[in-house]
């Protein structure tokens, strides 16, 4: 394999990495989003409990 071809399939892993991360990161916080709206509610154990402005 020529220089420049590890190099180009190093770049692709690198940036198919980065990528799975960001779908990982994007889907948690989908999940958050959804669990926070499911939960609206104040809960004992909340932190907008003790962030809340009046």
């Amino acid at each position: 394999m020529m220089h420049h071809e590890f190099q180009a399939a190093r770049q692709a892993a690198l940036l198919t990495r980065a990528a799975q991360r960001r779908l990982v990161r994007e889907a948690q916080q989908a999940n958050k989003a959804a669990r926070n709206g499911a939960d609206s509610t104040l809960g004992t154990g909340s932190r907008k409990l003790f962030f809340r402005v009046a």
